[in-house]
């Protein structure tokens, strides 16, 4: 292992360590600076490029896949309807599929996960602006409630994530992959807003 692999390595064992302590990572000046409109995408077709890609990954892989995020901070914590949220930033990275944002929700015994994924071939297919999906893998059911063509803001996310967690929000589209099946099966949500 190289110098600068052991910096890495420990510089991530330090954030563990200091998130595991309940303490936060600190600076997360730079998600407030992000310039955006935040405008939602509406078109089935990067929708469908992201689902044979996951589809591709077989049924035991069926989830979304990305590496760990360089650097992530915590931005907030807030509550819905009792439900204690923490809002995890990580600056946009590209590549196949990233992760941007991660909103974790603790529902009594319930951990649930919103993520805020890029997906780098479903923009380089769309060819008309970066790709970004909200979607929860809960349960083996994995739903989508929106998509950007550009970085979303904390502001624009922020009530998505509230009208998930409280049961309002309603879903694009849900995919799940039933334990035997030979594909997945697709469950069909607000697709009107798709075009």
């Amino acid at each position: 292992m190289n110098d600068r692999m052991r910096v890495v390595v420990a510089s991530v064992a330090i954030l563990w360590g200091i998130a595991a302590n309940g303490a936060e990572p600190v600076n997360c000046v730079s998600s407030a600076a992000i310039k955006s409109k935040s405008r939602q995408l509406n078109h089935l077709q990067p929708m469908m490029i992201h689902l044979i890609t996951l589809e591709k990954q077989g049924e035991a892989e069926f989830h979304p896949k990305f590496p760990p995020p360089a650097s992530e901070c915590v931005l907030e914590k807030f509550d819905v309807a009792g439900t204690p949220v923490v809002a995890i930033y990580s600056p946009f990275e590209k590549g196949g599929l990233t992760l941007h944002y991660r909103f974790t929700a603790q529902s009594g015994e319930e951990a649930r996960e919103i993520l805020v994924v890029y997906d780098g071939l479903a923009s380089l297919a769309y060819k008309k602006g970066d790709v970004f999906l909200v979607l929860e893998n809960r349960k083996g059911n994995i739903s989508y409630y929106e998509m950007f063509r550009d970085q979303p803001t904390y502001a624009a996310l922020k009530p998505i994530v509230t009208a998930i967690i409280d049961g309002s929000a309603k879903q694009l589209l849900a995919v799940r992959w039933p334990p035997g099946a030979k594909e997945p099966v697709m469950d069909a949500g607000d697709m009107s807003r798709l075009k």
